[in-house]
């Protein structure tokens, strides 16, 4: 499925969300220590990381659950919080047509804060949030 088209689309065309920043990728995101700083922050990283279907005899699941992970990265933790609290803002109770995909429902999890040791000199590091949300898409 093409569930990552759809936390691209919904984040890329919330205003909030892109007057932070437009570097909103899937996967993975620079390492720091072979990076500038500025070039790796403010980013969004998405990744789907589970995948469950609903269970019908004799037909195709009318419902799949997907669970993606989604990373705020920023140069201070008050930054990081601002660009996670918009990115659950846009995507938290989601539903709609996307991406030519019928999303039942978007729901956050769960939220995690980290911290990346940055060696660049003058740069303490990176701050990360990672936010799980459970996605239902319609067959």
């Amino acid at each position: 499925m093409e569930v990552g088209k759809v936390i691209y689309n919904i984040l890329f065309n919330d205003s909030t969300v892109t007057g932070i920043t437009t570097k909103i990728k899937p996967l993975f995101y620079p390492d720091p220590a072979r990076h500038n700083p500025e070039t790796v922050t403010p980013s969004i990283i998405y990744e789907v990381n589970n995948t469950s279907t609903t269970d019908v005899k004799a037909q195709a699941s009318p419902v799949d659950v997907y669970q993606v992970l989604v990373t705020s990265l920023e140069d201070d933790y008050n930054s990081a919080v601002v660009l996670s609290k918009a990115i659950k803002n846009a995507l938290d109770q989601y539903s709609g047509t996307n991406s030519g995909l019928s999303v039942d429902s978007i729901y956050f999890i769960d939220s995690d804060d980290n911290f990346i040791q940055n060696i660049h000199e003058g740069q303490s590091g990176i701050f990360v949030i990672e936010q799980m949300y459970r996605i239902r898409i319609k067959n």
